[in-house]
């Protein structure tokens, strides 16, 4: 198919022109190009390389969120950005209270409220039981003992724990 032929040709060349093979620009670059390029650069943040320890998904999509309009174009970040959520699932990310989670599903409504599965107290000891949590429905406000909100992402491995051992 002459689309796959182009995306796989074009993954490395970028809106601004700084790209290869061909240097193009903009709308220039087929648009499977694009997209395969960003979604190559994502993967390339959140995958530990030689030359480079993998970067945490919210990390990595703030990163793509710095690039767009200039690497990438700002339409395709944002649909990315809204299809993975500011927090893809997979990510381990820390919460307000202390706890280390990890998220297992997107909120398509509420994105910085995600379904999670908490896998550490706020000592950061792991809980022998992973449970399930709803950012969404434990709405709460800032200030109040019962709500809880993420702070940061977390690098893959923190606190010695992996959000791969919890799929699967």
């Amino acid at each position: 198919n002459a689309d796959v032929i182009a995306m796989l040709q074009h993954h490395h060349e970028r809106n601004d022109g700084s790209g290869y093979p061909k240097a193009l620009a903009g709308a220039d670059i087929p648009v499977f190009g694009r997209i395969a390029g960003l979604v190559d650069c994502f993967d390339a943040m959140t995958t530990k390389r030689p030359y480079a320890p993998a970067r945490s998904a919210y990390d990595a999509v703030r990163e793509l969120n710095s690039l767009s309009g200039t690497l990438f174009q700002k339409e395709l970040v944002e649909h990315f950005v809204q299809a993975v959520g500011m927090f893809p699932t997979g990510s381990l990310v820390e919460l307000n209270t202390g706890e280390i989670a990890v998220v297992t599903a997107q909120n398509r409504v509420q994105r910085l409220r995600p379904m999670l599965r908490l896998l550490s107290n706020a000592d950061k000891t792991p809980l022998a039981a992973q449970q399930a949590l709803d950012l969404g429905s434990s709405r709460g406000r800032r200030g109040q003992s019962d709500s809880r909100w993420i702070v940061r992402g977390l690098d893959p491995g923190a606190f010695g724990l992996d959000p791969k051992d919890c799929f699967g």
